[in-house]
């Protein structure tokens, strides 16, 4: 299995394409399947499917299907098993999801514009915005907030209150319109990003130049990919 815009026939092959998307008997099939599997494998391993699902990888299809089979067949064993080639070829894809979801927790950042709702542009490696929803809507229960993602196309919003994000695809008109928002925010919001840079300087260990090693643990702990959305590190504060 492989994403069609990847799919390379080898000499004697034929492709066959799985029917539109959209189709909801391919839904209803898709959740029936999940289903099945989640009661012969168990919760976790229908976790990590999900997680698997959300990376980017080429490869990650097929390794998807391929646990899938072994799980109908071992069962709750699939849980212990880490060794065979499917699940290593799995779990590889588990585990790359797990860590962007994690940077997805730690990275993201929130401009609040002059209509009290808060706003947020980032893009992970992983499709991670879905896989986070909960997180944030318990850390901002009470806010009104969107995440947008335009390399995936995809964004989440919280209504104040709500115990979960409503995840939506987008276009790329309006992937772009509602990122641009982040560019809206007014002086006070200016002031807290400044305050929150000058706490975040006085707190810093001395030695994180480019030419120190704190700097290298620096880049390794936060990732430089992240950095030009952080206001703790953007220079435009700075005085």
């Amino acid at each position: 299995m492989v994403a069609a815009d990847e799919a390379q026939a080898r000499l004697g092959e034929a492709v066959v394409t799985l029917e539109d998307g959209e189709d909801d008997s391919l839904v209803s099939l898709a959740k029936r399947v999940y289903s099945g599997f989640e009661k012969t494998c168990g919760t976790t391993c229908a976790r990590r499917v999900v997680l698997a699902c959300a990376s980017d990888e080429n490869g990650m299809p097929e390794a998807v299907h391929r646990y899938m089979r072994l799980g109908f067949s071992a069962g709750v064993r699939l849980y212990e098993d880490i060794s065979s080639p499917e699940s290593v070829a799995f779990l590889h894809f588990v585990q790359r999801v797990s860590s962007e979801c994690e940077h997805t927790r730690q990275f993201v950042r929130f401009v609040r514009i002059p209509d009290g709702t808060f706003v947020s542009v980032f893009e992970p490696n992983e499709n991670t915005l879905s896989l986070v929803g909960r997180h944030f809507a318990r850390r901002m229960k009470e806010d009104h907030f969107v995440i947008v993602d335009p390399r995936h196309l995809v964004a989440i919003f919280h209504e104040p209150g709500d115990a979960s994000c409503a995840t939506v695809g987008l276009d790329e008109d309006t992937a772009a319109t509602l990122a641009s928002r982040v560019g809206e925010a007014d002086e006070r919001e200016r002031l807290v990003q400044a305050l929150w840079q000058r706490f975040y300087r006085a707190m810093e260990l001395p030695g994180r130049g480019a030419a120190s090693r704190g700097y290298d643990l620096r880049a390794s702990w936060m990732p430089k990919r992240f950095w030009h959305g952080l206001p703790e590190l953007d220079p435009r504060l700075r005085g």
